[in-house]
């Protein structure tokens, strides 16, 4: 993803502290900057706080004060360029069966999974990013 900066920002969305410090870890130690947040308000504010600095929003599909749809949603519509991985407890959970989600692709990962399992769809979304910025 052409940013202008050599390191990829994340934000991941979770209520679980256990979840979400696992994702962090994993991703700093893969060269990821990492910002948290606990719930929809806090992921607006750490936007806010960070506009045009985050480059993938990681998040949870159940969250205090909303859900990860709809906080994607609001986050996509200020943020346009801003790539989304949902995250879910719950086995073949798909936003697009239940949200009908308006993207083309989306990309959703089931707990429990091992590391390489979200550096696999994060190269996905990457990449997918990487071919329609070259399209003519």
């Amino acid at each position: 993803m052409p940013t202008g900066r050599a390191i990829l920002t994340v934000l991941v969305v979770d209520a679980d502290s256990v979840h979400r410090q696992s994702m962090r870890n994993t991703l700093r130690t893969s060269g990821y900057r990492v910002l948290e947040a606990v719930d929809c308000r806090h992921a607006e504010h750490v936007l806010h706080q960070n506009q045009g600095q985050i480059d993938l929003l990681v998040t949870a599909l159940s969250l205090p004060g909303g859900n990860g749809y709809e906080l994607a949603s609001r986050l996509v519509e200020s943020e346009p360029k801003l790539k989304v991985l949902f995250v879910s407890g719950q086995t073949g959970a798909t936003v697009k069966r239940y949200y009908d989600a308006p993207w083309a692709e989306v990309q959703t990962l089931t707990r429990p999974f091992e590391p390489e399992e979200l550096f696999q769809r994060l190269k996905v979304i990457l990449e997918a990013d990487r071919r329609s910025a070259e399209a003519p």
